[in-house]
């Protein structure tokens, strides 16, 4: 899939690997055009079987995506405020962000500017989160505007942070940077602004390498552990079984062993090992 006729956001693909970059000036600002074409990427992604691993950055240096154009906010909006929440449905950047959560890839967002307002949201929603330190800031906006996020905050923020720390987030309206922000788990990493994209792409590769059941299927099985322990405990039972006696796992495992897995010497290079086998498997 080419992924084409996009203006905002430019994608390159390289191997099984997808990154799309939001450049939408002035300000990456969630525009209807920009929120238009979020939405029809993540649609294409979610059906497009070759990808295992989806990277979004900035071409700003400055913002990721700061958040939704205010100026034109209410001419996007209903024109009566809903009674009641049953006739509510999620919203168009709900909609992006449950794609990224869901889909049967990994989705990675690499942030060297300001994200707030549905642009932290949409970091949140990803599956890995890294941050440069020193440029990379998150907020949330909405309380001190008068209302309650809009973005999906309130949700995938207390989930990361917890309840007491996404309170203080949100009902501030304050800076998170991003040395805190991995403190709290809110990202994975805080990496010097020279080392984010190496990093990134070194990992995006990485798990890209890696056999594409094995990764979609342990994907849904972390998911799993939102639940009760025995059914996420089955949940990882049944994929494990599933895919043991998989061409690609008795292939892995045999490299493994041959290059110094269960040797003294190789089990404590472990992750190097693991990289080693995983390119001799591509």
């Amino acid at each position: 899939m080419g992924y084409a006729d996009y203006n905002r956001v430019k994608t390159t693909s390289e191997g099984r690997v997808v990154t799309a970059v939001i450049d939408s000036p002035p300000l990456n600002l969630i525009t209807r055009e920009l929120l238009d074409e979020l939405g029809r990427l993540t649609t294409e992604l979610v059906a497009d079987p070759e990808p295992l691993v989806v990277v979004i950055k900035s071409a700003d240096p400055d913002f990721f995506i700061p958040h939704a154009e205010f100026a034109n906010l209410y001419s996007i909006l209903p024109s009566e405020a809903p009674e009641v929440s049953d006739n509510v449905s999620p919203n168009n950047i709900h909609q992006i962000c449950e794609r990224l959560r869901t889909m049967n890839k990994i989705t990675i967002a690499q942030v060297e500017g300001r994200a707030g307002g549905g642009g932290a949201a949409l970091v949140m929603a990803c599956d890995m989160r890294f941050g440069a330190v020193g440029r990379a800031v998150f907020n949330n906006m909405a309380v001190p505007l008068g209302t309650v996020p809009g973005g999906g905050a309130s949700q995938y923020m207390p989930r990361l942070v917890g309840r007491s720390r996404a309170l203080e987030l949100i009902l501030g309206g304050i800076d998170l940077d991003a040395v805190t922000a991995e403190r709290w788990g809110y990202l994975n990493r805080a990496l010097p602004p020279e080392e984010i994209a190496a990093f990134v792409q070194t990992t995006a590769r990485r798990i890209a390498s890696c056999p594409p059941d094995a990764v979609r299927l342990t994907k849904r099985a972390i998911d799993a552990a939102g639940g009760a322990m025995e059914e996420g405990l089955r949940e990882e039972s049944f994929r494990f079984q599933q895919l043991m006696t998989s061409e690609n796992s008795i292939a892995n495992i045999k490299r493994f062993l041959s290059l110094g897995g269960e040797t003294r010497a190789g089990e404590k290079r472990l992750g190097e090992l693991l990289g080693e086998v995983i390119e001799r498997s591509e």
